[in-house]
């Protein structure tokens, strides 16, 4: 296995989980530490990844829920939409306008580029639940290319 530096900035530690294999990537998910600290720097990349102008002055709260998580259940993360800037949460709070469930190698997949999130939809390895049309415009407001 290749040394990631789990303490490291949430960055950092997208930085490396997206040149791991899968395999790899599915070790590191079996532990709880490993798995907290990348499902974390997931969701953070995913919010840097905002398009501010795209935005405007939406004001909205979608949940992600993980699949697969060891022990059963799932990670629940949240990002605000507010004021242009996107703001993760391992600790949601707010009653949300979007759910995202995917699974964790998925989710890495849309984040890197190298999936897009309808063809993942459409083959139902992502399913929204609540505000539709905003999960239409997720490619709209993020920009997820290489």
């Amino acid at each position: 296995m290749s040394a990631i530096d789990l303490e490291a900035a949430p960055a950092e530690v997208f930085a490396a989980i997206v040149d791991v294999d899968e395999a790899e990537f599915e070790q590191l998910m079996a532990e709880p530490a490993s798995r907290e600290r990348i499902v974390d720097a997931l969701v953070a990349h995913l919010a840097s990844r905002l398009r501010p102008e795209e935005a405007g002055d939406l004001d909205a709260v979608i949940h992600v829920k993980l699949w697969d998580r060891p022990g059963g259940g799932y990670d629940h993360r949240e990002l605000i939409i507010r004021e242009g800037r996107c703001t993760p949460s391992a600790n949601p709070r707010e009653e949300p306008d979007l759910t995202l469930k995917i699974r964790p190698g998925d989710l890495r997949r849309i984040v890197s580029g190298e999936a897009g999130a309808k063809r993942l939809a459409f083959r139902g390895r992502l399913r929204a639940i609540g505000d539709i049309r905003l999960g239409m415009r997720l490619t709209e407001l993020f920009d997820l290319s290489r």
